[in-house]
């Protein structure tokens, strides 16, 4: 029986740490994200073990976001990233697409869009309503709230009105959030 090697790719990395992000990172912050093996001082690895992506949300949450329950400081990681990723290369591509397309085809393209960023991530989406899924993640290395900030924030760049992102169940292999905006 062979098991999965989770990786996640670079390019998760190179949104999370945008240049706002990076301005931030202190010396004691810096000394520790390199004892998970990552530097910000050189490019990053084509890919990285799922282990230094789940030490490195952590790591950034209690440094950047101390003041926040955990919970919260991981929804904000989730809403910085896509902030970061939106000027990146791919991100200054895909977000003209994105908005040409419109939110509930956007939200489609989810399983694509995770698929860029790791090896592991499976998308199960349920279409409740015209603006309405329940959106499954087999992410079971960080907490929710990071990938309902990514949504979150996703839905907010793409001007969906009154925009929700709200956990509906959670099991050992992942969970479910559902998403809803207005026309």
């Amino acid at each position: 029986m062979t098991t999965e090697t989770r990786v996640v790719f670079g390019s998760g990395f190179e949104a999370l740490f945008s240049a706002e992000f990076r301005a931030r990172v202190t010396p004691a912050l810096d000394t520790a994200l390199r004892g998970l093996g990552l530097r910000l001082d050189k490019p990053f690895n084509p890919a990285y073990p799922i282990e230094t992506w789940a030490g490195t949300l952590e790591l950034m949450a209690q440094h950047l976001y101390a003041e926040l329950p955990r919970s919260d400081a991981y929804r904000q990681l989730g809403r910085a990233t896509i902030d970061g990723f939106e000027h990146t290369f791919l991100g200054k591509a895909s977000f003209p697409l994105m908005r040409l397309i419109g939110v509930a085809r956007s939200v489609e393209r989810a399983t694509r869009s995770y698929a860029s960023t790791n090896n592991y991530t499976k998308v199960v989406l349920t279409r409740l309503s015209p603006t309405s899924f329940d959106f499954y993640l087999n992410e079971k290395h960080t907490l929710p709230d990071y990938d309902m900030g990514v949504v979150e924030r996703m839905l907010e760049l793409l001007k969906a009105k009154n925009a929700s992102v709200t956990l509906q169940s959670k099991d050992a292999e992942g969970f479910v959030m559902r998403l809803s905006w207005s026309e």
